[in-house]
């Protein structure tokens, strides 16, 4: 029984993807030619691996950075529509494999590199001004809750990254490889200047971390305040929490506001 195109094509995906052989049956002696397909098609994915993490190349070098993202790319074949996804397990994926583990540097430059990435091409959307919080009446700020914005995300870091990447980015030789943080891991924020359109980065201190990885996952105002105030001051947390909400609005982090059963002009 002769094969539809489409099963055909499904053949040729799977063969691309897994490696299975069964669309030679289908092809004229046995398709001598496939090999062709299956190295133009792995050699893409490694130049989408090189465009989206040039910093961990440049760390590793070409044929350390050939042989990980090789190693990768077979273990975590593309299943998205767009290859822009290819990446996404390869900080954790670093972390965890040997000899790459040994290297906790190289899982962070792509920490970095992912975010830098996720904050240069997500969606746009409309940014909350300072009017916004002025018009929230006093019985929400307890329970008022955040929408941020897509580009928006955080990572953890346990080297400084950033002029090493930095440095590569402007087609220049890094200085030094990248050392570790003296006070251990931090956060780091990474998102897309709305004016300006250019990506921005910085650490974030500790309460703050703490605070807005609590507002993501759908946390309050009060539960804010409650969380910093285990962090230093009580009588501070109130302050402080307002002060942070300012400047990530002013940074233009947040996109919405809403509290359960109330609504405002």
């Amino acid at each position: 029984m002769t094969a539809s195109l489409a099963d055909i094509q499904d053949l040729f995906q799977d063969r691309l993807l897994t490696g299975r052989a069964d669309i030679a049956a289908h092809l004229t002696s046995g398709g001598p030619f496939l090999s062709v397909y299956d190295h133009a098609y792995v050699a893409r994915l490694l130049d989408i691996m090189g465009e989206d993490f040039p910093a961990v190349h440049t760390l590793l070098g070409d044929d350390a950075f050939a042989e990980a993202a090789g190693a990768y790319v077979r273990g975590h074949p593309s299943t998205a529509r767009s290859v822009r996804w290819l990446g996404a397990r390869f900080r954790d994926w670093l972390g965890d494999t040997p000899p790459w583990s040994d290297l906790p540097v190289v899982a962070d430059m792509a920490a970095f590199e992912w975010g830098l990435g996720l904050a240069f091409d997500a969606p746009d959307a409309d940014v909350l001004g300072g009017a916004a919080l002025a018009a929230v009446p006093p019985e929400a700020w307890p329970v008022l809750g955040f929408d941020f914005h897509p580009a928006f995300n955080t990572f953890e870091l346990s080297h400084e990254v950033a002029p090493f990447q930095q440095a590569v980015a402007r087609e220049e030789n890094p200085e030094a490889a990248p050392a570790p943080f003296a006070d251990g891991a931090q956060t780091w924020a990474a998102w897309r200047d709305g004016a300006t359109c250019q990506v921005r980065y910085r650490a974030l201190a500790g309460d703050e971390a703490a605070g807005l990885a609590l507002l993501r996952d759908g946390g309050d105002f009060q539960t804010l305040c409650e969380t910093l105030a285990g962090f230093g001051e009580a009588d501070a947390a109130a302050p402080r929490a307002a002060g942070y909400l300012r400047g990530w609005v002013e940074a233009g982090w947040i996109t919405g506001l809403s509290a359960p059963g109330l609504s405002w002009a």
